[in-house]
C-alpha cells in the first residue's frame, strides 16, 4: 500500500472487531485467520486478500453459530466481516485509482458511517425481532439461514 488510508484502518478494526464478537467459540481461531488476511490485504493493497480474509471470517462466524453460539454474537460477527470487506476494497480502490496526495477523507468518512449505520440497523432490527418472536434454539440450518441472511440484506441495501 502506497498509502495507508483511515477507511483501511477502519476494515481492519471491524474485522477485529467481528473476531471478538466470536473469540470465546470454536469459531475464534477461524475468524482469527480472517483478520490476519484483511490485514494483509489491506497493507499490500489486494482485493483478492481482503475478500478471502472477509470470508475466513465469516466462516469463522458460521462455525460459532454451528455450535451454539448466542445470536446477537453472530448478528455482529456477520456485519463486521461484511463492513471489514466493504471498507477494505474501498481503501484499496483509493489506493490503486488515486495518488498518494489526493485528498479523500471526506469520502472515506461518509463510506464509513453510511456502512456502520446501515450494519448497525441491520443488527437492530434483526435483534429485537429475535426477541418478539420465539426463536427456537440455534441449530445447523438457523445459523446457515441467519448467517446467509444477514450477508444478503446488508449486501443487497448497502
Amino acid at each position: 500500500m502506497r498509502h495507508l488510508r483511515p477507511v483501511g484502518v477502519v476494515a481492519v478494526v471491524a474485522a477485529l472487531f467481528g473476531a471478538l464478537a466470536v473469540a470465546t467459540t470454536r469459531g475464534g481461531p477461524v475468524a482469527l485467520l480472517g483478520v490476519v488476511a484483511v490485514i494483509g490485504g489491506v497493507v499490500r493493497s489486494h482485493r483478492g486478500a481482503v475478500t478471502v480474509g472477509a470470508a475466513v471470517l465469516a466462516l469463522g462466524v458460521l462455525v460459532a453459530g454451528v455450535f451454539g453460539s448466542n445470536t446477537v454474537s453472530l448478528l455482529f460477527g456477520v456485519a463486521a466481516a461484511v463492513l471489514a470487506w466493504d471498507f477494505g476494497h474501498y481503501a484499496v480502490s483509493l489506493d490503486t485509482s488515486l495518488t498518494e496526495d489526493a485528498v479523500t477523507q471526506n469520502a472515506e468518512v461518509v463510506r464509513v458511517a453510511g456502512g456502520t449505520l446501515l450494519a448497525a440497523l441491520t443488527v437492530g432490527v434483526v435483534s429485537v425481532s429475535g426477541l418478539v418472536v420465539a426463536v427456537p434454539a440455534v441449530d445447523t440450518l438457523t445459523a446457515t439461514l441467519l448467517f446467509a441472511g444477514t450477508i444478503l440484506t446488508i449486501y443487497a441495501v448497502h
